[in-house]
């Protein structure tokens, strides 16, 4: 009891630790190799929420039936704990690799479960002595991060750990540190930039980008934070914190009787996990004082696709009932589809940039925004381009019937301080041409 799992049978986090450290003693005494492969069961919770616990203990029981089966006479495994399992092995890195596709494909298969016909995938990481880390506690370290980008790039595949993997990972570690003391210090604030409206060249809302205002390396962007996202607290930190900052600057211009339309905000898809989010947000704006019709949500199609999406469903419908309009970002750069606009409460496409970029050159991006803007359009949707440089994309986007644009072409993001000077001076630039004189006195 004290060595093995009660539910598997199998080895327990304990004894295996035991064993890995024999085994990697014994191998460079004989000269010989001996690898380490850690395994986690792709969608393991999806089972647990849908079909009961009970459903999920027949699963790992059936995957530990199978690991047994492909082990060989030495092989030592175990389960470390919830759908993590580890196996050492008395083989090189080579034999490892191949003993993993094994692995891939057995685990692939159905099996029956009270009528239900469960299957998964999983993802595993290699490590092997000699070829990484001597220690017991370093060879898993190097078997765990090379699991950590299985499951990151693809999921259901084998990945061998590498040096450059855990610098990634060290980097990744150093960054979230950071990004959390500088929200600790209140270092991160929304910066803004209009969006206009190509036909009459007033500013029709603002989109709020959050900038980090580093003690030493002056405003960054999120493409110096960004990575630090992938960490739900973190990135549930920063949204709230900006929220908050958001909601405060609408109430403060819409006192000053300053019209500054709406204004959007991106949440990341980790935040949308969270079933009060639509409430928190609502309660952020009711406490400025905003109506709910100054306020838009940006998403990506990453919240449609990551787990729980029904509860991303629901607090969409709670924002889309308060009167929040919900804006698709990035749209065209992922797996869309027509299913995720009919399906969510989607009122406002965003073109994005790639597609703008070479909009007067490039003929197949020609042909995709102008789709796009027909299918908003058909659907009775606001459609945004963003990254618009040139008063030549300005011009054929306002041909193709696009009706707002946002850019460097008109303003730069700003800190919210000079808001109500950008709205209070803002110059109608003449349809789909603003001087250039109007383009660069809004960008600093």
């Amino acid at each position: 009891m004290a060595n093995h799992d009660a539910l598997t049978g199998l080895a327990n986090r304990m004894m295996f630790q035991r064993c890995l450290e024999g085994e990697i003693e014994a191998a460079e005494s004989n000269g010989t190799s001996v690898s380490l492969l850690l395994l986690d069961l792709d969608d393991f919770k999806s089972v647990n929420d849908t079909l009961g616990h009970d459903a999920g203990d027949a699963l790992l029981v059936e995957m530990s039936r199978r690991l047994s089966g492909l082990a060989g006479e030495g092989d030592t495994i175990a389960r470390l704990g919830g759908d993590e399992f580890a196996i050492i092995k008395g083989t090189d890195l080579k034999g490892a690799m191949a003993f993993a596709d094994r692995i891939t494909e057995v685990m692939a298969r159905r099996f029956n479960y009270l009528g239900h016909r469960l299957a998964t995938k999983a993802s595993i990481g290699i490590a092997s002595f000699p070829d990484h880390h001597r220690s017991a506690i370093e060879l898993m370290k190097d078997a765990d991060i090379a699991l950590y980008h299985a499951k990151a790039e693809r999921r259901g595949c084998a990945v061998v750990y590498t040096e450059a993997a855990r610098e990634r990972i060290e980097q990744r570690v150093r960054l979230l540190a950071e990004v959390r003391e500088g929200l600790t210090a209140n270092q991160f604030v929304p910066f803004y930039q209009p969006k206009v409206s190509l036909q009459t060249g007033q500013i029709v809302g603002l989109e709020a980008l959050a900038r980090w205002q580093h003690p030493e390396r002056g405003v960054l962007t999120p493409g110096a934070f960004g990575p630090a996202f992938a960490d739900p607290e973190t990135a549930t930190a920063m949204g709230a914190r900006m929220i908050v900052h958001v909601a405060r600057d609408i109430g403060s211009w819409l006192t000053q009787g300053l019209e500054c339309g709406r204004v959007a905000m991106n949440f990341a898809s980790a935040e949308f996990a969270n079933p009060h989010l639509a409430k928190y947000v609502l309660g952020a704006l009711w406490d400025a004082g905003v109506p709910t019709r100054y306020f838009e949500v940006e998403v990506t199609e990453s919240v449609f696709l990551d787990r729980g999406t029904e509860t991303a469903l629901a607090v969409l419908q709670e924002f889309a009932s308060a009167g929040v309009s919900i804006a698709l970002d990035d749209f065209g750069t992922g797996f869309a589809s027509l299913t995720h606009l009919k399906r969510y409460p989607v009122n406002h496409i965003k073109i994005d940039q790639s597609f703008v970029r070479e909009l007067e050159t490039d003929k197949e991006d020609s042909a995709i925004v102008s789709a796009v803007i027909r299918m908003g359009q058909s659907l009775g949707m606001e459609v945004t381009a963003e990254g618009v440089e040139t008063h030549g994309q300005a011009r054929v986007l306002t041909e193709m019937g696009c009706g707002q644009a946002q850019g460097y072409l008109y303003a730069k993001p700003i800190v919210g301080s000079r808001i109500p000077w950008l709205l209070s001076n803002w110059q109608i630039p003449g349809l789909s041409e603003p001087t250039t004189e109007h383009a660069t006195r809004f960008t600093g």
